[in-house]
């Protein structure tokens, strides 16, 4: 499995050193609406497609690593990327493929949230949470 995340129409593109161990497990909920009805009861309606939501937690590896995939940066480089394209309010581009290398997510996205920490090893672990964003063509 492989992990790239590129922003701003792929200016910046970085692939991730480590996959999560985990499931990367992705909401895809319905906007559908419960009324009530005097007749009938209860009625669900169905809404479309909400927005899409995942989060990934892994490390971000300071020091080499024989297990690292290759061309891998240093783990601060990767949350200079993050910082500085949340701070320009730009979404970015997540890929994931799986093992055979057929597409498993390719989907743009507003970071939500952040969060990281220096390990003991100086290595850096991290929780990125990740909503779905929509292009708007105002015409």
């Amino acid at each position: 499995m492989d992990i790239v995340v590129s922003a701003n129409n792929n200016q910046e593109i970085l692939i991730f050193p480590v996959v999560p161990k985990g499931e990367i497990e992705i909401s895809n909920p319905q906007e559908n609406q419960q009324i009530s009805t005097i007749n009938a009861g209860a009625l669900n309606l169905i809404g479309p497609m909400g927005l899409r939501k995942f989060s990934i937690a892994s490390i971000f590896p300071v020091n080499d690593y024989p297990w690292v995939k290759r061309g891998s940066k240093n783990g601060w480089e990767y949350v200079d990327f993050f910082d500085r394209w949340r701070k320009a309010r730009v979404p970015i581009r997540i890929v994931v493929s799986k093992k055979d290398g057929s597409e498993f997510l390719n989907m743009p996205c507003s970071i939500d949230n952040f969060t990281y920490s220096e390990m003991k090893s100086g290595d850096i672990k991290y929780t990125l949470e990740l909503t779905e964003f929509t292009f708007v063509k105002v015409v």
